[in-house]
């Protein structure tokens, strides 16, 4: 069963001289619980593939399902609702907010969906619990390790039990041990809560924990590769 459909997907930018093809006719299928990789070299069209995915973009032409909604029919409005509720999101910077300690951060896609406080609260502390940082709840992202803040994303991301996490580049700014730390910690979170996982990612370490890789070149899918980790590619 796929979470996330795209067919005959283009996405350019710029006009003229200065267009470029970011992404060319592309057919995807994200399957259900499913720990999938984006890989292709800087430039082949990794970002803007997870931002159709995660209706952060709109394409030009094809069509775009998630969670079994074509969102490329939907109001912006209605979009952004669809996107807070039904994807979560870890950044390569984190993008947490400064201000706000751990608990209050991975609290904030609650805020923003109404869920009352005391349940919020819970959720959050849960979820801190689960990424192995609860005894951090109540200190702020400057205070925290690079690998502490991004299991604050990863609990932040989950927040609100997505059917979908999409991840960009998700190890680049950590060091290579916290780096495999984090994707076990991902590979856990995304067993455990029967979630989908997608990133772009060209990190050896990445590809290897992969149910499923696509292969991306000048914005064009080139191979689809199922069952990789199983040793059943196909």
């Amino acid at each position: 069963m796929q979470v996330a459909s795209l067919k005959n997907v283009s996405r350019s930018y710029g006009k003229g001289a200065a267009k470029v093809d970011a992404v060319r006719d592309a057919s995807i299928e994200i399957l259900n619980n499913r720990f999938t990789v984006l890989s292709g070299p800087s430039g082949s069209g990794k970002t803007t593939l997870l931002n159709l995915i995660g209706c952060i973009d709109k394409a030009d032409t094809g069509s775009v399902s998630v969670a079994g909604v074509d969102v490329d029919r939907m109001r912006d409005n209605a979009l952004s609702d669809f996107r807070a509720s039904h994807i979560g999101f870890i950044f390569q910077n984190f993008n947490l907010l400064p201000v706000l300690s751990a608990v209050e951060n991975v609290e904030y896609p609650l805020t923003l969906l109404g869920v009352r406080a005391a349940e919020r609260r819970r959720t959050a502390l849960a979820l801190l619990d689960a990424v192995g940082l609860a005894q951090q709840a109540k200190r702020r992202p400057g205070e925290l390790s690079g690998g502490q803040r991004q299991r604050v994303a990863i609990a932040r991301a989950l927040a609100t039990g997505p059917a979908l996490v999409l991840a960009d580049e998700p190890t680049a700014n950590l060091d290579s041990r916290t780096g495999i730390e984090i994707i076990e910690l991902m590979r856990t979170m995304q067993r455990e809560r029967a979630t989908s996982f997608v990133f772009s990612s060209h990190d050896p370490n990445v590809l290897s924990s992969a149910d499923d890789i696509i292969l991306i070149k000048d914005g064009a899918i080139v191979e689809t590769r199922r069952d990789v980790r199983n040793g059943r590619p196909s």
